[in-house]
């Protein structure tokens, strides 16, 4: 079987080098590094208990782990997608075919949250099995590499910033809550009723809609901080925890067992598109992606100032969506991932940028892997034995009952069909070029530079490596 998924994975890399949409350079072109950058898997809710209580007064979920953190699940989906990359990069010729790849050859660099280093802990599971290969983190929290403006680097201007995010939205929060009436109205109809608490605090009446919650642009009063206030932004968090669900338990239903794959098409895109006038703001991208670009360009092309980026030929950065959008909105670089609205960055979703060589010709191609909801719901073979009804009339959730699949051995049995959980590559563009993303080295290092003048950059340091094997923070 592993034959079968190496020859898989050697075929994707000819078709890669040998696409017609790659061009003339491709037929001789081969790759020669890879810089990414990845965001945590599947996680529990980020929100207090108390938050969700006011969103919604059915009976949320109960989690196996804490707030925010990466599941065991999660992991293990994780692992699994890039036990699935390897294939690929080892065929590519980016990696050895060694059981354990000589030291150097992947660098792994992790924000200091439990899930991004339990995620860079379980993709290196995945692409080293058995090697106990250590990744890097900061000892500085927040780090100033994946959150400079919360670290304090930069404040927002309140007036520049809402100027910046309004100008995402085509005409303003009411004509962005027109545009998506239909999908939140369905959202609306999951999660009701809100609690009565939640509308008082807007003057409403205590049986208020989701959607007669007024909209407004929240700039903290320090600066650290943008986003959307109001329902948009609770129907946009509600649609992003309704995938979380989808993906940590397989076989049921998500949001009190009301959202499968189909329904799942129609929720999401209120995430991704609220999510992007945020992220995708050019002053929010410029603040807050310009440090992790200006790293990731430098460990691209050997310039880096920790030499261990220079060395390895794979290097990844594990972050979050936000780290991700903020790039893709940088770079002008957007991507349609199977399953998914544009631009989306589901749990694990990693942007590659690729250094291609031929003779003394370099390029740059972006893509973007995934891994598709029906990847991200697939049972392993120890999780196909059905739970036990909640007893509620209105809870069909599993998540009503203690999650009876959370826990697992590491030698647990592995799941029948070996690439159930692989990624799959996105369609990536970058408009008005049609085709592939894809820069002459010299363009893609001017565009870094002109798209990160005189942002705010994480101080030079180099983090000390992380033995990755207890992740308890």
């Amino acid at each position: 079987m592993r034959t079968l998924h190496l020859l898989f994975s050697g075929l994707i890399c000819v078709i890669l080098m040998a696409s017609p949409v790659a061009g003339a350079v491709a037929d001789e072109a081969r790759p020669l590094k890879i810089v990414a950058l990845s965001r945590h898997g599947v996680r529990s809710p980020t929100q207090a208990p108390e938050t969700l209580a006011l969103w919604s007064e059915r009976l949320w979920p109960r989690w196996p782990v804490e707030r925010g953190h990466l599941t065991p699940r999660g992991a293990r989906l994780v692992t699994a997608m890039w036990a699935d990359l390897r294939g690929t990069l080892l065929n590519c010729g980016l990696l050895p075919d060694a059981a354990c790849p000589p030291p150097g050859t992947i660098f792994v660099r992790a924000d200091t949250d439990q899930r991004t280093r339990a995620t860079a802990h379980a993709l290196l599971e995945g692409l080293t099995p058995g090697c106990a290969q250590g990744y890097a983190v900061a000892d500085a929290e927040p780090d100033p590499l994946f959150h400079p403006v919360k670290a304090g680097l930069y404040a927002f201007d309140p007036a520049a910033a809402a100027k910046s995010v309004l100008g995402m939205t085509d005409g303003g929060l009411d004509r962005l809550q027109e545009d998506l009436a239909a999908p939140l109205a369905l959202i609306e109809r999951l999660s009701a009723p809100p609690s009565a608490k939640l509308c008082s605090r807007f003057g409403l009446p205590p049986q208020c809609r989701l959607s007669e919650i007024p909209n407004s642009v929240s700039i903290s009063p320090e600066g650290r901080s943008v986003g959307l206030a109001g329902g948009l932004g609770i129907a946009s968090s509600l649609a992003e925890i309704f995938l979380l669900e989808y993906g940590q338990w397989p076989g049921s239903a998500a949001a009190w067992g009301q959202v499968d794959g189909a329904t799942l098409r129609q929720t999401q895109p209120v995430h991704s598109r609220i999510f992007d006038v945020v992220n995708r703001a050019p002053l929010v991208a410029w603040a807050r992606g310009s440090s992790l670009l200006t790293e990731m360009t430098a460990a691209l092309t050997g310039t880096h100032y920790d030499q261990r980026l220079n060395a390895a030929s794979l290097v990844v950065f594990v972050g979050h969506d936000t780290n991700i959008a903020n790039l893709g909105a940088l770079l002008g670089v957007n991507w349609q991932a199977g399953g998914y609205p544009p631009n989306d960055i589901p749990p694990a979703g990693v942007l590659f940028l690729e250094l291609w060589g031929r003779g003394d010709r370099r390029e740059v191609r972006v893509r973007f892997y995934a891994q598709p909801p029906e990847a991200l719901h697939a049972p392993f073979a120890e999780e196909t034995r059905p739970l036990a009804p909640s007893g509620r009339g209105d809870a069909t959730s599993p998540a009503q009952s203690p999650d009876v699949r959370g826990e697992f051995a590491a030698d647990d049995a592995p799941s029948v069909n070996p690439r159930l959980h692989a990624p799959a590559a996105a369609n990536v563009y970058a408009p008005p070029v049609v085709g592939a993303a894809r820069f002459a080295l010299a363009d893609f290092l001017r565009m870094v530079r002109e798209k990160t003048a005189g942002a705010p950059l994480a101080p030079r340091r180099v983090p000390h490596l992380h033995s990755g094997r207890e992740v308890r923070k």
